[in-house]
């Protein structure tokens, strides 16, 4: 149970490292009930009926592999995947979590000595230090007969509710510094619930919980059918359907793969899929912007400058300085910014740095959206973008529901955004679709409301074509 946790628990921090639209959730924690220390079962009857409830050492003794696979779902941003978890006795473990038919995957494996993780996104790499105990403590096949093995300093330190059940808590350290909480269930001496709280890759303090739910018996073992997980960042449910014991495990999927995968981190450098052709950032002449990729031609503001790397470069980086970095969600927006948004276009009214006038602006991004298949249009696209919103420290107001719009020929959905400065209001439009696996948006600000509605007649010129047709003169 504690490898299941501890792969749920990791995915957790890892799939925040990816997701930009991830925000603050609650993490609701048992109440305590003011425990008192007469009366508590010592480390020695908790870790005997925990054993016991589990199944009894003869039971895991029975059993030499062990495969759950399952679903796993992220409804903060309505995200579906499965899992998959492999394990061996005494301590080898694999497991991969899989979203969008496989074009988001991430893997873990420990062989026992080795421990290493890939993802579609950052590729392959060796874990080291504490991520490298806890992949040993991810591996011990039988953790729940073994507790005080696995956790030399564990301490009994009061009584609980969880839910309507009845609960010890006990007290242990995990690598690098974690505090980990254990609820063992006061009736079945199961753990059914456990919190961590420690530092992260970075050293900055993380917290999670898990909530194991809907035990059954296979193959006289107690398995959690069931697994929810809270951070700060996310929230999560694992549901596994499936349990095998005891099959033929290939050996190779725990050791570190021998080359490494290619990553998928940045669209460029590789093909879309199907015939799709490459990733394009498209081209800008005469007033006129062309994307062969995503088959999109837009008529420009007469006579605005198109600006450069560096400016988009400036503007990513006011961006980043107006969220609020002290939440975790704040920092995930930050950390990954860069490497899913592209500013196909960047167009200022006048040259940037031109004194004495109100530089308004049109920009067109292209986000990357193919892990997230909640994402299936503007309106799912504009709703996280909302999210983000909620974290900046200007306190933007904007539409809740996005308005459904048609443009060359395609739905799309616009969201109205108003930012009050000391000086001045900033009023912007953002009109986003998908195409391709990338939301695909035009914002058009100003610091009027008529302005703000002018320019965004300019995307009336909007036209749709197939890649073949693009390329063809207008």
């Amino acid at each position: 149970m504690k490898r299941t946790l501890r792969l749920a628990t990791m995915f957790v921090v890892l799939f925040c490292a990816h997701v930009y639209v991830a925000y603050p959730q609650a993490n609701p924690q048992p109440k305590n009930e003011s425990p008192k220390a007469e009366g508590l079962p010592t480390v020695d009857e908790i870790a005997a009926k925990c054993a016991r409830g589990s199944g009894g050492k003869d039971a895991w003794a029975k059993i030499s592999t062990q495969v759950l696979s399952g679903t796993v779902e992220i409804s903060t941003v309505g995200i579906k995947g499965k899992i998959e978890i492999t394990s061996k006795a005494p301590d080898k473990v694999f497991h991969m979590f899989s979203f969008a038919d496989g074009q988001f995957v991430q893997k873990r494996g420990f062989d026992g000595r080795a421990g290493w993780e890939f993802d579609s996104q950052k590729g392959l790499r060796r874990l080291e230090g504490a991520q490298l105990e806890d992949a040993r403590l991810e591996g011990i096949f039988d953790t729940e007969v073994r507790l005080k093995e696995v956790y030399p300093d564990m301490k009994v330190t009061g009584r609980i509710k969880v839910g309507d059940r009845n609960a010890y808590t006990v007290q242990t350290h995990g690598p690098g510094g974690k505090i980990n909480t254990l609820y063992f269930d006061a009736e079945t001496g199961l753990r059914i619930a456990e919190d961590s709280e420690g530092p992260d890759e970075n050293g900055k303090t993380e917290k999670s919980s898990v909530l194991f739910e809907d035990y059954r018996a296979v193959s006289g073992i107690q398995i959690p059918f069931r697994m929810r997980i809270t951070s700060p960042s996310v929230s999560l449910v694992v549901q596994i359907q499936e349990v095998k014991h005891n099959v033929p495990v290939d050996e190779s999927i725990f050791a570190i793969p021998s080359e490494n995968p290619p990553a998928i981190s940045t669209p460029e450098k590789n093909k879309s899929q199907g015939d799709d052709g490459i990733f394009d950032p498209g081209t800008f002449s005469q007033d006129v912007y062309v994307n062969y990729f995503f088959g999109i031609r837009y008529q420009a503001p007469a006579g605005w400058t198109a600006h450069g790397e560096e400016t988009k470069k400036e503007i990513m980086a006011v961006g980043k300085s107006l969220v609020d970095q002290n939440t975790t969600s704040g920092k995930v927006v930050v950390a990954r910014s860069d490497e899913r948004t592209h500013q196909l276009l960047t167009l200022f009214q006048y040259p940037l740095g031109t004194p004495g006038v109100e530089n308004q602006l049109v920009q067109i991004m292209a986000e990357d959206v193919r892990f997230a298949p909640g994402i299936r249009s503007g309106r799912e696209y504009l709703l996280n973008v909302g999210r983000v919103l909620k974290l900046m420290k200007t306190a933007p107001e904007f539409d809740e529901e996005p308005k459904e719009v048609t443009y060359g020929g395609k739905n799309m959905y616009r969201m109205d955004i108003t930012t009050k400065a000391p000086s001045r209001t900033i009023c912007q439009s953002m009109i986003a679709t998908v195409l391709k696996g990338f939301a695909v948006s035009f914002a058009f600000t100003s610091y009027s409301v008529e302005g703000r509605d002018k320019l965004v007649k300019t995307i009336e010129s909007l036209r749709f074509d197939d890649a073949e047709e693009a390329t063809k003169p207008h």
